[in-house]
């Protein structure tokens, strides 16, 4: 295992820049290292603080995790829930489905491009970790619920839908973001490229 880079050490951090300074060491370490592999030193030395500020400015390893995983999927720190976020409404309240599903797999991409490695990471955790089960199930819990909401907008406006919206929620859960995962990272597509995979695979299976 490759020795961990150090950040180079600040005495003085500017107020509330120590939060975002540890997620996204953490995040960086969780993807490559593996979270349970991932010690607090590792988080410190990487993010370039104390130990104890690791401490005060998120938690310990398990809230941690919980941060890194929340702003992976949102793509930020704001205090505004995926649901409500402008670019999912736009996918979920888009009237026409194939403009719908053309946002949904642009969405779907953006998140899975920040998500997908930590959510690999994850997953392996949770078969030995009971606080990282508990955030994976946390985690396949909400992106069931707003998979589940655009299929339900999906199956509305469809004239003659294909598939029912348990099946449609089933298929976009299982794809994303194990999909990716496969064809991005270890196939070596291009993003535009898995993108468009994406976009006419929904289309096909949905509306033709």
């Amino acid at each position: 295992m490759a020795a961990v880079k150090k950040r180079p050490y600040r005495m003085t951090i500017r107020r509330g820049e120590a939060p975002a300074l540890v997620v996204s060491a953490a995040a960086k370490l969780f993807a490559t290292k593996g979270y349970i592999a991932t010690s607090i030193e590792d988080i410190a030395t990487v993010a370039g603080v104390a130990r104890p500020t690791v401490f005060s400015a998120v938690g310990p390893k398990p809230v941690i995790l919980r941060e890194v995983v929340d702003r992976a999927v949102a793509g930020d720190d704001a205090a505004v829930p995926v649901a409500a976020r402008d670019w999912w409404r736009s996918a979920v309240e888009e009237p026409d489905p194939r403009r719908a599903i053309e946002r949904l797999a642009r969405n779907m991409v953006d998140i899975a491009g920040r998500v997908a490695l930590i959510a690999r990471a994850l997953e392996v955790a949770a078969t030995v970790d009971a606080d990282a089960a508990t955030i994976w199930d946390r985690y396949q819990t909400q992106r069931r619920s707003g998979l589940r909401e655009f299929a339900v907008a999906l199956h509305t406006r469809t004239p003659s839908p294909r598939c029912d919206i348990d099946m449609i929620t089933d298929t976009l859960w299982t794809l994303q973001p194990a999909a990716y995962l496969r064809l991005v990272h270890d196939a070596d597509w291009r993003i535009e490229q898995y993108e468009a995979w994406l976009t006419d695979l929904l289309t096909r299976m949905f509306l033709e």
